[in-house]
């Protein structure tokens, strides 16, 4: 079982660093694209019409696939105080109540995000650019099932790592040591 979850976990690794790495190129073109808009509307007297959209689409991919990551680190939902102060039995039931919670929220992610993103792909296109909102709508789900696999990754022990002391100290959720 060691070997499973050590193999889950190292998953979760690429996957992560991938999603990172994605996330941050879409955040940094969603910069570029906004400076140049701004620029071209300084020097032209212009403005580009289409920043906007393609702006909406960027930042929709960014929080989406970045939505995941933060799941992986404890970073959504967290009362770190309460949490400490419960017992290891308690602690584990606040872990698998988030886990549930977190793949209901996947699945309503998943199965109305592909729904509405295969309905609106057959009649909808951007108003300039004529880019298809299936790709819009499409981050909803891929974020949905990143978040679940992060969420399930958060959930379960990792075997790589020591065993948590059982020191009186707060948790840190998210950030690294």
């Amino acid at each position: 079982m060691n070997k499973l979850l050590s193999g889950y976990q190292t998953f979760l690794d690429w996957l992560e660093k991938a999603a990172m790495a994605l996330a941050m190129m879409l955040t940094a073109l969603l910069f570029l694209n906004t400076a140049n808009g701004i620029i071209v509307d300084q020097v032209v007297g212009n403005s580009l019409v289409w920043i906007e959209e393609v702006n909406n689409l960027l930042f929709a991919w960014a929080v989406f696939v970045g939505a995941g990551v933060v799941a992986r680190h404890g970073g959504h939902i967290g009362v770190d105080m309460v949490y400490s102060v419960l017992g290891p039995r308690l602690q584990l039931l606040m872990r698998i109540g988030y886990l549930v919670l977190a793949l209901i929220i996947v699945w309503v992610m998943v199965y109305y995000g592909v729904k509405m993103a295969l309905f609106v792909g057959k009649y909808q296109t951007s108003l300039y650019l004529d880019i298809n909102l299936f790709y819009y709508y499409l981050s909803v789900p891929v974020g949905g099932v990143l978040l679940g696999l992060f969420s399930i990754g958060a959930t379960l022990p990792d075997p790589r790592e020591p065993a948590e002391s059982t020191s009186d100290e707060m948790p840190t959720a998210g950030v690294d040591q």
